[in-house]
């Protein structure tokens, strides 16, 4: 389970700062995954959900994808820091 109370989902799930990003919130997300160990490199453009937080994770515009388990999981999210676009799909109302 994340921070929010809901369980995550990989590759769908992100940890952002909630003093920034709300719970619940969709987020596009655009960035390169590198290649790591038997893996090959990935274009990444995804439609994430906030739902998780970390320590490490502070700021508007910073976060974790969370990758689920087993040994691809491990490898993306040990060495991915990389840039990305982000795009915050907020209601108008």
């Amino acid at each position: 389970r994340g921070a929010s109370g809901t369980s995550l989902t990989p590759w769908r799930s992100l940890a952002v700062d909630p003093a920034f990003v709300p719970y619940g919130l969709p987020v596009l997300v655009e960035t390169e995954l590198p290649a790591t160990g038997s893996f090959p490199a990935l274009s990444f453009r995804q439609l994430l959900i906030a739902q998780d937080t970390g320590s490490a994770i502070k700021g508007p515009a910073r976060g974790d994808i969370f990758f689920g388990g087993g040994e691809e999981a491990e490898q993306r999210a040990g060495t991915l820091k990389a840039e990305a676009r982000w795009w915050f799909l907020v209601p108008l109302e």
